[in-house]
């Protein structure tokens, strides 16, 4: 790893010399550009602007790396503050390495540049004078031989002499090999852009640019402590790579300072903005800062200096802070202006200021908590268990970054060990089920054991551990043996309503639904029933129809239909998850989309981290049902990249489930395959039945596809056997047409018709429209009388459009169920319903499954229209000759694919060898 100016190189280019330069993370329009610039394309002098620290310096040595690789003489000086006064330093430092080529030139430039360079005494030249003998000696460097290119750098501190001397002599030397760059700060008066010189805006680096360069220059930096250094640096490179510092070893995100301190470098850039205001200013600023959020009601109540107000209009002059129109509240022009500030402080004067922010909104006890927490110098119960209280109200209206930290103050302030033990271990649970501090957990964990001498593991310490061990590890039975345990350890606790408890007892019904072993949710059961919850509470809820939904009562879907609605008026993502959870097995995410994408706007805002995986996934179950697959790619692949990042092995198992079920509807079998694979490989050894009943619900669909109904049933029957819906497997309500499908088509009729009945008799079909219509149409593929009307029963379902897939499906079975009992007229409507839908979805092994039936029905379909576009792709390089593994190279696919697309590409030409395949291609071209 090499660095350019503290911004960091990732990776090299070849020039057409062959030369290799650096290339600087996220400056490829840059790259571009300065290489045209370079080699004498558009005007002669390029002004490079930007904010302190953006890279303006990086960039000029990428310049210069780029010209000495074509050969170009380089010329390079910079403007310094304490020699902004000295005439024509700035010329003297750049023209020094030409100083052989003086005594070539007329005696009035030669004496002039003598004078320049302090070689001889005498008056310094005029403007006029000093511009002319400059161009001349540039023009002297280049009829010797080369071209040259002049870099210029913080261009606002050069002196007014050599400003002009330069700007004289590049409106004159167009049409030579001579080329300068500049850099000037972009808040900067400078003499070149009044010039009317073509300048180039450098601008931040966006989020994805800024987190390549943390990962490319420090790799153990966490996902979530890189987020933060991405909102505090907003895209400054040098503050990405210098901000690190604040970051001990032994801290986790939300143990870090609220403003970020600067290391001295960064104090020099951000901090000289201070410089010259007055201490009443300062002093308003800091007040500012510190009431966060609500400064705008801050600033109307109470403040630190006489003048209140008054002392803020020099700040908002100096572009250091502005009023948001919309809100009220002042806001600084980059954050690390804040850090600067806060440099600026003492310890004390923040405090001071605190209590002021506590005595103002003494009539608010959450805000009050929040600044005496942050005023207080010592142990202080009281203090601490009202930052409890804050930390958990902040959960609730959707403040989860701060919440965590406010159970660690919380802790801090504890006289108490064990109070303040069971106040780190909260904070750890925070970090691991919600923040998306996973990685920080055990360390949280550790901290509180240290300071907990007590045998018995807090309730707080055993969540904790549970919520570690079942997302980071996928450890669902040591999760439910501890939490188990810890709950019959704390039974008094269990119905008080308390927190702690009832996370506790959320953790234990995911462990249930994730392990699906029946002696588990028999123990499970029984503690619940201890535990009495409401049956409005999401933990019934979750119960009741999430976890088993075939015993959901009228009653529970009422009050599910109650908490969906509910959710217009809630900010707390766990409620908003856990509700929506309920209902994601019977259909119901589309009723709450707004919260979801509400819980992810703020995980991607760094909020809760872990609710918004889990809110990408919920969107995603709702789009593979209603059809809208290309979202559902978009939303999982954000999904499961988060969950790479911040360490959710578990979390990402759905995401990997409906990723893989597009794959295998669309066609991608191996992508679909490898993926069931992997999820059995990982369920296996945690004996977690729900991912290998993923496993299983992948390949029953690749299966269906590929009309492979005997290897289908096994993997549906894998799930759950037919002609039975066990309790607590609700993924089997996902299976109903596939298990019934597959089982007629395979010769299993009593199996087929069996589980058709049963799930009328488990009263699947009162679930949702969408269960009505699958299951009505299971009895309608098994019905030797009435299958016309319980098929048209199937398809004038309420609401039946908006499942298209599962519509699509029931449209295929019926135009092939009257293509047998030779309706071929009626057949054509329903396969051709069929058809559309799939084309829409590009769920090819079905596309090719319904035109296949309507060629049968006497439906005439034309050769272009049989073969899919990738299909015809394969066809058209194995009639040229090309082997199975060259055509997968050419077209990046596996050689087994190509083997699957040929094998169906014949009996669609009518031909059986690959030797017919170029006349049956040129005859149907033509």
């Amino acid at each position: 790893m090499s660095f350019c100016s503290g911004v960091a190189l990732t990776r090299w280019t070849v020039l057409s010399s062959g030369v290799r330069v650096a290339v600087l993370v996220g400056r490829e329009v840059e790259r571009e550009l300065i290489s045209e610039f370079v080699l004498g394309g558009g005007e002669a002098v390029l002004v490079v602007r930007g904010e302190p620290g953006v890279g303006k310096t990086a960039v000029l040595d990428m310049t210069a790396e780029i010209a000495v690789a074509q050969g170009v003489r380089v010329l390079r000086a910079a403007g310094l503050e304490y020699e902004a006064e000295l005439k024509f330093g700035a010329l003297n430092q750049l023209l020094h390495p030409l100083l052989d080529g003086v005594g070539e030139l007329s005696p009035a430039h030669r004496q002039a540049l003598n004078v320049i360079m302090g070689l001889e005494p005498g008056a310094m030249p005029s403007q006029l004078i000093a511009g002319a003998a400059t161009l001349a000696l540039l023009k002297a460097a280049v009829v010797q031989g080369s071209s040259l290119l002049l870099l210029v750098d913080d261009v606002q501190w050069l002196d007014l002499s050599s400003t002009m001397a330069l700007s004289y002599a590049a409106r004159r030397w167009t049409g030579t090999d001579i080329r300068m760059l500049v850099a000037v700060r972009a808040d900067a008066d400078d003499g070149f852009t009044r010039s009317g010189f073509r300048v180039h805006d450098l601008a931040p680096l966006d989020d994805g640019d800024s987190d390549r360069l943390l990962r490319s220059t420090f790799p153990a930096l966490s996902a979530r402590v890189r987020r933060r250094l991405r909102d505090d640096a907003q895209g400054n490179p040098l503050a990405l790579l210098e901000l690190p510092a604040a970051f001990a070893e032994d801290k986790a995100p939300a143990d870090l300072p609220a403003v970020l301190p600067l290391t001295d470098r960064l104090q020099r850039l951000f901090a000289d903005r201070l410089a010259g205001l007055p201490a009443g200013t300062r002093r308003m600023l800091l007040f500012v800062i510190l009431a966060g959020t609500e400064n705008s009601l801050a600033l109307e109540d109470c403040a630190p200096t006489p003048n209140g107000q008054a002392d803020l209009p020099p700040a908002e002059r100096a572009g250091i802070v502005r009023v948001n129109p919309h809100t009220g509240r002042m806001e600084f022009r980059h954050p690390l202006i804040r850090s600067a500030v806060i440099e600026q402080s003492s310890s004390e004067e923040r405090r001071h200021v605190h209590r002021i922010l506590a005595e103002a909104f003494a009539d608010q006890p959450q805000r009050r908590a929040w600044h005496l927490g942050q005023a207080a110098i010592g142990p202080d119960e009281e203090i601490a268990a009202s930052l409890e209280t804050l930390s958990q109200n902040m959960i609730r209206h959707g403040d989860s970054r701060r919440a965590a930290a406010a159970m660690l103050r919380a802790a801090e302030l504890s006289p108490a060990d064990s109070d303040r033990a069971r106040r780190i271990a909260r904070a750890a649970y925070l970090g691991a089920s919600i923040t998306g501090d996973l990685a920080d957990t055990a360390r949280l964990l550790s901290q509180a054991n240290r300071t907990d001498a007590r045998d018995t593991p807090s309730l707080e310490a055993a969540v904790a551990a549970a919520a570690q061990l079942l997302n980071d590890e996928g450890d669902a039975t040591t999760a439910g043996r501890l939490l188990l345990a810890t709950i019959e350890v704390h039974e008094r606790d269990i119905d008080s309503g308390r927190d702690t408890m009832v996370e506790a007892l959320h953790t234990l019904l995911y462990v249930g639904f994730f392990s699906g072993r029946p002696e588990l949710w028999h123990d499970i059961d029984k503690v619940l029933e201890r535990a009495k919850p409401q049956p409005t509470d999401t933990l019934s809820l979750l119960h009741n129809i999430f976890a088993d939904p075939i015993a959901a009562t009228p009653e529970d879907l009422r009050h599910l239909e109650h908490a969906l609605d509910g959710l217009r008026f809630t900010s707390d993502p766990l409620r908003i998850v856990r509700v929506v959870t309920a209902g994601a097995c019977i259909d119901h995410i589309g009723e709450a989309r707004e919260a979801l994408w509400r819980v992810i706007a703020d995980g991607r805002r760094g909020g809760a981290i872990a609710k918004a995986i889990e809110a990408l996934f919920l969107i995603a179950q709702d789009d593979w049902f209603e059809g809208n697959w290309d979202e559902l790619i978009e939303v999982t692949a954000e999904g499961l990249q988060l969950c790479a990042e911040y360490g959710y092995t578990l979390l990402a198992g759905p995401g990997n489930l409906l990723r893989a079920l597009v794959d295998a509807a669309r066609g991608n079998t191996d992508a679909a395959d490898l993926a069931a694979e992997e999820l059995l490989l990982w369920a296996a050894p945690r004996r977690l039945t729900t991912f290998a009943a993923y496993s299983s619900h992948i390949r029953c669909l690749i299966a269906l596809g590929q009309s492979a109904f005997d290897e289908a049933y096994r993997h549906a029957a894998a799930v759950n056997p037919p002609g039975r819906f066990p309790h607590y497997t609700p993924l089997a309500l996902w299976l109903v047409l596939e298990l019934t499908e597959a089982a007629a088509r395979s010769g299993r009729v009593a199996e087929a018709r069996a589980h058709a009945e049963a799930a009328v008799a488990a009263g699947v079909p009162e679930l949702s429209s969408k269960l009505r219509m699958v299951s009505t149409a299971a009895l309608a593929l098994t019905a030797e009388q009435d299958w016309r009307e319980l098929f048209d029963d199937a398809l004038a379902t309420h609401d039946s459009q908006r499942w298209v897939f599962e519509r699509a499906r029931v449209e295929l079975l019926y135009g092939e169920r009257l293509r047998r009992e030779r309706e071929p007229a009626s057949a054509r409507a329903h396969l051709a319903l069929a058809a559309q839908a799939f084309e829409r979805l590009r769920a090819i092994p079905w596309l090719d499954r319904a035109r296949s039936e309507l060629r049968a029905a006497g439906e005439p379909v034309e050769v272009r229209s049989v073969l899919t576009p990738q299909e015809r792709a394969v066809a058209e390089l194995a009639a040229s000759g090309l082997t199975n593994k060259e055509i997968a190279e050419r077209l990046f696919l596996s050689a087994r694919t190509v083997s699957t697309h040929l094998h169906r590409v014949f009996p669609k030409l009518g031909i059986a060898t690959r030797g017919a395949l170029r006349d049956a291609m040129s005859k149907h071209s033509g």
